[in-house]
């Protein structure tokens, strides 16, 4: 286990999904090979995310207010323009793709549970429609 007195750097970083869909393993894994294993479901590996890009909003401040050129780091996410999505022939599970503007194509195996709260986080980040 890493102490708050160790200076210890991140090595590597796995993730992991659970069988069912309802939970991800992390494993932080430093230069000594101490690792930090833990188990989140969709809340908590949400709230972690969002609070990576919290951090790497302030470092991008900080980094701005000390006149320093911003870099561009590619995010690995991907503007998608179009998705198709389908009840598994073979189990409960929902099939589909997501593909982005340069062509890119990324399949997605889920259980129900997992696409109604992605849908959900989903309809609670957009903007509130205006009424007619």
């Amino acid at each position: 286990m890493i102490t708050a007195d160790d200076n210890g750097t991140l090595e590597k970083f796995h993730l992991g999904l659970s069988a069912d869909g309802q939970s991800c393993l992390m494993i932080f894994l430093d230069e000594e090979r101490r690792t930090i294993r833990y188990t989140a479901d969709f809340a908590q590996f949400s709230a972690f995310i969002a609070s990576l890009n919290r951090a790497a909003a302030e470092i991008a401040r900080r980094r701005s207010a000390f006149g320093e050129e911003e870099e561009s780091v590619p995010s690995g996410a991907m503007n998608v323009t179009f998705a198709e999505f389908q009840l598994s022939h073979d189990d409960d599970y929902i099939e589909g793709a997501l593909i982005g503007e340069s062509g890119e194509i990324v399949g997605i195996r889920m259980h129900p549970d997992v696409a109604c709260q992605i849908t959900r986080a989903m309809l609670m980040t957009a903007p509130a429609a205006s009424s007619c």
